[in-house]
């Protein structure tokens, strides 16, 4: 179990539900975690922070405290406290207390999205930690090679056109969405609209939809809608469906350029993937200006890593936290229908990587 930087030392003696909330909040700020996980068993919880991607268990909660916690969590999130039995969700936004922020924290408030899961020994509860006044990464902080990063930067450019980011589930999509977003933003005035789920950070100047799970506004409903608001560039968090899909080619091909994502394995399993979903294959090459795919690897400690048998390897000091590796990087490859077939692929871009000691051997296994 690791102490989460000494900011949990004593807390599973803490008898205050309010107390023992605020300081498990307040070191998750603190060591930057993504997610907050707080698991049941017979004998009390065990809480969990993933940072840098990595779930590390950092404390033990009783037995008699379990309760306490998770109704102090449903308080603050506005969730029915007495309801035990069905899963719920809501959020809540949480600021540091005066006086209580560190030297180089750059926010001091989250914004939480929490879920509960009824379960055998109680009720799970996992917190959203998204960071609110921080500096967002820009295109060029992300991890993209000079070749890639002029490729991207030309296509987003462009008037009109489909642009979608791939890969699974938190390999960093979202987050070059929002700094393709923020390029843009610098250059010439554009109306910017965005239809996302949810909202994950505000973006001044950019006009942000969310959509509901009353599918009053879902994407294919908030697109069409958006369209008649006249936007130069439209982002879509997410096709996920023929309806999507659908409203977003047609804005491509009505002279609109559409940002958005898409789950598929590599750059170039994209086309198999728009056809699988009902796209015309003869469409592909009319919309899709580039396919990104993404995945994200943890960056090598620059100030404990080592020379190795095969490029850098990770040791732990207090700087990183024992743990070798400090924030994470992305691995990137493009897929540009009618432009170069012999780009680099991810599995190039990560030896690279290796090979300049930003990230590990073993890293880029374990990902890719």
């Amino acid at each position: 179990m690791l102490p989460a930087n000494g900011l949990l030392e004593h807390a599973e003696a803490l008898t205050d539900s309010v107390q023992l909330v605020d300081r498990i909040l307040r070191a998750g700020l603190f060591t930057h975690a993504s997610d907050i996980h707080l698991d049941p068993a017979a004998d009390g919880t065990r809480v969990r922070f993933r940072i840098d991607g990595e779930l590390e268990e950092v404390l033990h909660i009783p037995a008699a405290m379990q309760a306490a916690v998770t109704s102090r969590l449903k308080v603050l999130a506005g969730l029915d406290i007495a309801e035990r039995r069905a899963p719920q969700d809501g959020g809540f936004a949480w600021r540091l207390p005066t006086g209580g922020a560190r030297a180089g924290q750059a926010a001091a408030a989250l914004d939480i999205r929490m879920a509960t899961l009824p379960v055998r020994h109680g009720e799970r509860v996992t917190l959203r930690l998204l960071e609110t006044g921080g500096r967002r990464l820009t295109l060029d902080e992300l991890g993209m090679s000079d070749a890639d990063r002029a490729a991207f930067d030309a296509v987003i450019r462009r008037p009109h056109g489909l642009v979608l980011l791939t890969g699974p589930t938190g390999s960093g999509k979202t987050t070059t969405l929002y700094a393709a977003i923020q390029e843009l933003l610098k250059g010439e005035p554009k109306n910017i609209l965005t239809v996302e789920d949810p909202i994950e950070y505000e973006i001044p100047g950019v006009a942000q939809a969310e959509v509901d799970s009353a599918d009053k506004v879902n994407f294919a409903k908030a697109l069409k809608s958006l369209l008649r608001h006249d936007p130069d560039v439209v982002m879509i968090g997410e096709i996920r469906d023929a309806a999507s899909l659908d409203a977003a080619v047609k804005a491509a091909l009505t002279g609109h350029l559409v940002l958005s994502t898409l789950h598929t394995n590599d750059a170039r399993a994209t086309v198999t993937r728009l056809v699988d979903m009902g796209l015309d294959p003869a469409l592909v090459p009319a919309t899709l200006r580039l396919a990104v795919a993404q995945r994200l690897v943890r960056r090598l400690c620059p100030a404990c890593r080592r020379p190795g048998s095969n490029g850098y390897e990770p040791v732990g000091c207090p700087s990183c936290g024992g743990r070798g590796y400090a924030g994470r990087i992305g691995i990137f490859e493009l897929y540009e229908p009618g432009g170069d077939a012999n780009r680099p692929t991810m599995k190039d871009d990560a030896r690279a990587k290796v090979a300049a000691g930003i990230t590990s051997l073993a890293e880029v296994m374990k990902v890719l």
